[in-house]
C-alpha cells in the first residue's frame, strides 16, 4: 500500500482478456499498415448489464451480454472480425479491413441495431441502450491501447448524441480530460482549504456607484478567465466530499470578514453577494451559519445576499421552504441565479421568500443592436420587479451594455465594464475611491 491509498488489484481473469484483446488489435494494425488498409475499433457501451445486475442478479448480467455478442457475431461481424469483453457493460470489436470513415460510421449503425435488439430477462422483455465510441487506424493512431482508449472517450460522449454514436475526437478528448482533472483538483483544494477568495463590484445603474460586490471562490494557479466555480460545481464535489458544511463556513466567514475590513478600512460600506447551491439549503444548519458568520463580523444581514442556483429543486422540499424562511427571519436577501426555469418552476418561486434576480447576459453582448433581445430582457426585468425582485445583471462586458440595462431600469450591473474579480487585497486598491 502506497502512502497515497490502498493499491488496486486487478482482476486476473479480466486482465487476461484485456490483454489478449490488445495482442490481436496490435497485430491487426500491424497487418493493415503493411497492407495499406483500415481498422476501427468500436467499443458498446451496453447500457444495460449494469441495471440487470441490480434487477434479477449477476447471472442474468451475464446472460445478456453474451446474448448481446452472439447478436453482433451473427449478424453484423465478419469472419475476420473480433469482439471481447472490456468491461462489465463494455464490449469492444475490431473490424479490419475499413475502408475510412463512411464506412466504420455505417458499420456503428448496424452494431447498434444489433446490440439494441430486444432481449428476454426472466419472463421480461427488455432492450440495452447501447452507446457506441469509434477510434479507427491510421487516423486517430497506430498503438492498441491508445486506439480502445480514444474509441471508449467517444462512447462517453455519445450519450449525449441524438444518434448514441460518436467518433473519436482529440479536441473534445482532451476537454474531457481536463474537465475530469479539474474535478479532482477542486476536491483536493476544498479538502485544504487552498481556494481564492475574488471579489467583483455591483454597480447601482441609477447612480453609477459601486454599491455592493459579490465573493466567488476561485482554483489558484490557473487562467484568470478559467479561475472562478460555479456553485452547482463546487457545492457537488464538496457534498461527495462530505464537506458541505466545512465550505459553506468557510466561504461565508471570509467573504463577510473581508467585507467589514473594506468597511473599516476603507470605508466602503458593501452589501456582499454569496453564491450558495440549491441543494446547500436541504441542510437546516445553514441559518445557524449564516448567523454566526454575520454576529461574527459585525455585518448587517440587509447587507448579505445570498445568491442561490439550481433553485428548482426547492420547490417542492418543505425542509428547504423552512431553511428560506429563517434566513429571511433573520433579515438576509436571497436571490434567485438561475433563469433556466419553466413556467411551472416560476410559479412556485414565487411564492418563496427570494428579493433578487440574477441575469446573465454573457451570451447577449450585443442587447442594444438586435431589439428581439432587448425586448426578452426588458420583459424579464419587468417581470422581476412586478414580483418586487430587484435585478442585477452579471456577465455586463462594456459601458454600452449598462447603459442599455440602465434604460431598462436593471437595478445592478457587474462584469468586466466595471473591472474582473480580485483578491481581497486589490480590491481597495482599485475600487476605494470616492464613488459619489
Amino acid at each position: 500500500m502506497s502512502e497515497s491509498g490502498a493499491t488496486v488489484q486487478p482482476d486476473d481473469l479480466a486482465t487476461a482478456v484485456l490483454s489478449n484483446f490488445l495482442e490481436r488489435l496490435d497485430a491487426r494494425v500491424k497487418a493493415a499498415r503493411a497492407g495499406g488498409e483500415g481498422v476501427a475499433v468500436l467499443v458498446i457501451d451496453c447500457g444495460l448489464v449494469d441495471r440487470a445486475d441490480a434487477v434479477w442478479g449477476f447471472g442474468v448480467g451475464n446472460a445478456i451480454r453474451s446474448h448481446i455478442a452472439a447478436n453482433l457475431r451473427e449478424g453484423v461481424l465478419r469472419s475476420e472480425d473480433f469482439l471481447a469483453s472490456v468491461g462489465r457493460d463494455d464490449l469492444a470489436c475490431v473490424l479490419s479491413p475499413v475502408h475510412g470513415i463512411d464506412m466504420a460510421l455505417l458499420a456503428a449503425e448496424k452494431v447498434m441495431r444489433a446490440a439494441g435488439a430486444l432481449l428476454w430477462a426472466a419472463d421480461d422483455e427488455v432492450y440495452a441502450q447501447p452507446t457506441i465510441g469509434v477510434a479507427l487506424f491510421p487516423e486517430h493512431g497506430d498503438q492498441a491501447e491508445l486506439l480502445l482508449q480514444y474509441a471508449k472517450g467517444a462512447s462517453r460522449f455519445a450519450r449525449d448524441l441524438p444518434g448514441r454514436i460518436a467518433l473519436h475526437d482529440a479536441a473534445r478528448a482532451a476537454r474531457d480530460t481536463v474537465r475530469f482533472l479539474d474535478r479532482h483538483r477542486l476536491r483536493t483544494a476544498i479538502a485544504d482549504e487552498k481556494l481564492e477568495l475574488l471579489f467583483q463590484p455591483q454597480v447601482e445603474l441609477r447612480s453609477d456607484r459601486v454599491m455592493g460586490i459579490e465573493a466567488f471562490l476561485a482554483m489558484p494557479d490557473v487562467p484568470e478567465v478559467m479561475r472562478a466555480i460555479p456553485a452547482a460545481r463546487m457545492y457537488a464535489t464538496a457534498d461527495f466530499a462530505g464537506a458541505v458544511e466545512t465550505l459553506t463556513g468557510s466561504l461565508l466567514n471570509r467573504a463577510l470578514r473581508n467585507c467589514s475590513e473594506f468597511r473599516y478600512a476603507a470605508g466602503l460600506d458593501l452589501r456582499i453577494a454569496v453564491n450558495l447551491s440549491a441543494r446547500v439549503l436541504l441542510w437546516p444548519m445553514v441559518p445557524d451559519l449564516v448567523e454566526r458568520a454575520l454576529r461574527t463580523w459585525s455585518l448587517r444581514p440587509s447587507r448579505l445576499v445570498l445568491e442561490i442556483s439550481d433553485v428548482a429543486v426547492l420547490r417542492d422540499h418543505a425542509a428547504a421552504r423552512e431553511v428560506l424562511d429563517r434566513l429571511k427571519a433573520l433579515g438576509v436577501m436571497l436571490a434567485i441565479d438561475d433563469v433556466a426555469l419553466g413556467v411551472e418552476a416560476l410559479l412556485g418561486l414565487a411564492l418563496l421568500p427570494f428579493r433578487e434576480l440574477k441575469l446573465d447576459l454573457s451570451e447577449a453582448p450585443d442587447l442594444g443592436a438586435v431589439p428581439q433581445h432587448e425586448h426578452v430582457v426588458r420583459a424579464m426585468i419587468d417581470l422581476a420587479h412586478k414580483l418586487r425582485f430587484e435585478v442585477c445583471a452579471t456577465g455586463v462586458a462594456d459601458p454600452a451594455l449598462a447603459e442599455c440595462l440602465k434604460a431598462l431600469n436593471c437595478d445592478y450591473a457587474q462584469g468586466l465594464f466595471k473591472g474582473p474579480a480580485v483578491p481581497a487585497e486589490h480590491f481597495v486598491e482599485r475600487y476605494g475611491f470616492d464613488f459619489g
